[in-house]
């Protein structure tokens, strides 16, 4: 079996990236690490992905790790994978899907899954009005934001304008989102195809209001309920994809679904559960293939 991970460039490979590898490794699957942005795509008579020479058609399986930064290389590529008929988690509207927070929302609100209230608008004017109308603290983030940056909690009025200003002058849409009272915390649930593999709680650390890991966060492991395992299979369903992370959080007995995410890490989820989550997916890549 000959498997693709397209990622980073290989100067740039972190913890995640190279545990599928070892763990492709460990069960023959032989793969290859190829920076996506080291990919060629060719129009002639038909479509192809080229890397060295050789066609990304000869690759049984290609896994995506494709961030929001690497989106619009990445989007392309999947689209070309789309019409080449390569075996993939997810097709290139997932990318775009995935890395925008306010579609993402959509696409879950649409299949019954329950989200914060949100607003989106790219006019100062109308941030403001809608800031007006609410009670504070309220959450201000970017539409392509990641690992817990691009997220603010506005705890007054003057705080939620005084962003709203810097946000405009850098030209960036405006999410409004409605703050859910929470012990500091979510839950994270990793899906591959109709199976969840591994799932954990991020603690936000001490005086900080995010969870995510790369915010201070820690990891403690942590079993889903059954209603949480159906929100995550279906909010995984609902973007298209069949290796994600899905991340909800529970206000008083409510569960809210935050993000899907794509390009999960897992080195904080691997440490916490002590599950071989690299493993699990790599497995789930084979029996995709063997179909």
């Amino acid at each position: 079996m000959k498997v693709a991970i397209l990622g980073p460039g290989k100067n740039a490979i972190g913890y995640t990236t190279k545990r599928l590898l070892e763990e492709g490794k460990n069960i023959k699957m032989k793969p290859s690490l190829i920076p996506i942005i080291d990919i060629r795509l060719v129009i002639k008579k038909k479509l192809d992905a080229v890397y060295e020479k050789k066609s990304l058609s000869d690759f049984d399986y290609i896994l995506p790790r494709i961030d929001s930064k690497r989106a619009r290389v990445g989007y392309p590529v999947m689209r070309f994978l789309d019409e080449m008929g390569v075996m993939k988690p997810y097709n290139a509207e997932t990318v775009m899907v995935a890395h925008n927070k306010f579609i993402t929302l959509e696409r879950l609100v649409s299949k019954g899954i329950d989200v914060p209230e949100t607003y989106m608008t790219g006019s100062k004017s109308s941030a403001l009005s809608i800031i007006s109308r609410y009670k504070m603290p309220v959450m201000l983030k970017l539409l392509s934001g990641f690992g817990g940056q691009g997220v603010m909690l506005m705890e007054s009025k003057e705080a939620a304008r005084s962003a709203i200003e810097t946000m405009r002058t850098l030209k960036q849409e405006i999410l409004i989102e409605k703050y859910l009272p929470n012990p500091g915390e979510d839950i994270r649930g990793i899906v591959a195809g109709d199976e969840i593999i591994a799932s954990y709680k991020r603690i936000a650390a001490k005086g900080e209001s995010r969870s995510n890991i790369k915010a201070g966060g820690r990891g403690v492991a942590f079993k889903l309920t059954s209603e949480m395992e159906d929100i995550c299979i279906k909010s995984a369903n609902a973007i298209g994809a069949k290796v994600c992370a899905i991340d909800m959080i529970d206000t008083k007995g409510k569960i809210n679904v935050l993000e899907v995410n794509i390009n999960p890490g897992l080195e904080c989820i691997e440490k916490a559960t002590n599950i071989n989550v690299a493993q699990k997916i790599m497995d789930f890549v084979k029996s995709e293939i063997r179909g």
